[in-house]
């Protein structure tokens, strides 16, 4: 959500200027490509000849063309990773990156936050409309909902439709942004339980959990650009939150990585001196700290050799 509404909003800001499809590219790839790469190298080539033989990084090295030319998600479903899980949360990287590559051109095509909501409108209905589809025939593979793009655009075309809303400036949402958030809360907490406690054979995450838990936080984000209730301004403009919000990229890609391999080695050693859930507890926030530690050595003195150069394509 917090993706689509920056890139749209810069977008907005951006269109109809000199090179502006080669600024925003080249933004992106200067913001994304690094690290990303970086990782595929350190995780493809370095780490399988030093981890435990319990990590399978074989479904990543014999399928790496996905990887590196971002198609993972639809590898994910067609291939089953057969618990391979290193990688798994590329994933969504992967959704990212194919939709930023057209979204650009129908900001271009259509220009007018009017009409681009509507298209925006369209395309989220259509998303809703697709996983209904899976469902009415049967299609049981889970990863068709959690993985596929066209099921999972959702939440980035709810961030492009919170920041058309900021450059429309729709008095309703304004007005009602905490009603509207209960709501779709009560709502996710409803289906949660009756699919829990009675079986409900509707697919509610699948089908349209992913869409409301977006549109929660696409509301939040609203109001934090809003900056007109004071307790959800202070909260994104505490240090923590800034300090996680510059190394979020990093921690994205190295968090999983860095607790399963902490995983395999230490869960024994640990398990032996405690229970199994406060051992489990223990290795998962020391590699949680371990990981916030190499965000940030990944964004001091590697990340920010190439932000520094994208202000040549500022515009």
């Amino acid at each position: 959500v917090l993706s689509g509404f920056l890139i749209t909003d810069i977008l907005m800001n951006a269109v109809g200027r000199p090179n502006f499809l080669r600024n925003f590219y080249m933004r992106r790839v200067l913001r994304i490509f690094p690290l990303y790469y970086l990782s595929l190298i350190i995780f493809l080539f370095i780490l399988p000849a030093f981890t435990s033989p319990h990590i399978k990084w074989d479904y990543y090295t014999d399928n790496q063309f996905f990887l590196w030319t971002y198609l993972q998600n639809w590898l994910y479903i067609f291939k089953d990773p057969n618990n391979a899980h290193i990688l798994n949360h590329y994933w969504s990287l992967a959704v990212e990156e194919q939709f930023y590559i057209f979204w650009p051109l129908v900001i271009l095509l259509l220009k007018k936050p009017k009409y681009l909501l509507i298209f925006i409108c369209t395309l989220l209905s259509v998303v809703i409309l697709f996983r209904f589809g899976l469902w009415i025939y049967k299609i049981e593979n889970l990863a068709y909902y959690n993985l596929y793009t066209f099921t999972r655009i959702d939440g980035i075309c709810i961030g492009c439709l919170v920041a058309l809303l900021k450059h429309i400036n729709f008095g309703f949402i304004k007005k009602n942004t905490a009603v509207i958030v209960l709501s779709f809360a009560a709502l996710n907490f409803l289906f949660y339980f009756i699919n829990r406690f009675y079986s409900f054979s509707f697919p509610y995450t699948g089908m349209v959990g992913y869409s409301t838990f977006a549109m929660m936080f696409g509301l939040l984000v609203y109001e934090a650009v809003n900056r007109e209730t004071k307790i959800i301004n202070f909260i994104f403009n505490t240090p923590l939150l800034k300090f996680f919000g510059r190394i979020s990229y990093s921690f994205y890609i190295f968090h999983w990585p860095v607790y399963l391999v902490m995983n395999s080695y230490l869960l024994d050693i640990v398990k032996a001196q405690m229970p199994g859930m406060a051992a489990q507890l223990i290795i998962s926030i020391t590699a949680a700290g371990f990981a916030v530690l190499l965000s940030w050595l990944s964004y001091h003195y590697f990340e920010s050799y190439f932000l520094k150069r994208k202000t040549k394509y500022s515009d």
